[in-house]
C-alpha cells in the first residue's frame, strides 16, 4: 500500500508541472492504478487513460484520444516497456506495430475503408 501511495504522489508531482492538466487516479486493486488524463485546455475531454502497476510503471492497455474523442492510439505496456500490439489510427490508414520488450517485431499498414 505504501508503494501505491508513493506512486500516486509521484504522479501527482509530475503532473503538477504540466499545463494545468487534470488527472484522475483510481486505485483498482493492490497492483493497479487507473490514470485518466484530460486535455489541458478542456478538462472535460479525456486525452489518454491507462494503468500503472505497483512500481509506478506503465502497465496494460493505454488509449489516447483526439480532442473530438476519436481514438488515436491503442498501446500496450508490460512493466513500463512497450509490449504487444500498438494500433495508430490515421485519417485514411491504420498502422499496427508489434513490440516485444521495447523492440519492434513487426509493422503493418492497412488502408482504412469507410462504408
Amino acid at each position: 500500500m505504501k508503494t501505491i501511495l508513493k506512486v500516486v504522489i509521484l504522479l501527482f508531482c509530475i503532473t503538477a508541472f504540466s499545463q494545468e492538466q487534470k488527472v484522475d487516479y483510481k486505485q483498482l486493486n493492490n497492483a493497479l492504478v487507473k490514470a485518466t488524463y484530460y486535455f489541458a485546455n478542456n478538462s472535460a475531454i479525456v486525452e489518454r487513460e491507462g494503468f500503472f502497476n505497483e512500481e509506478g510503471k506503465l502497465q496494460g492497455t493505454w488509449i489516447s484520444y483526439d480532442i473530438q474523442g476519436n481514438k488515436t492510439v491503442i498501446a500496450n505496456y508490460k512493466d513500463g516497456k512497450k509490449d504487444g500490439v500498438w494500433t495508430y489510427f490515421k485519417k485514411d490508414k491504420i498502422n499496427i506495430v508489434t513490440y516485444k520488450e521495447n523492440i519492434i517485431i513487426n509493422v503493418e499498414e492497412k488502408a482504412l475503408v469507410l462504408n
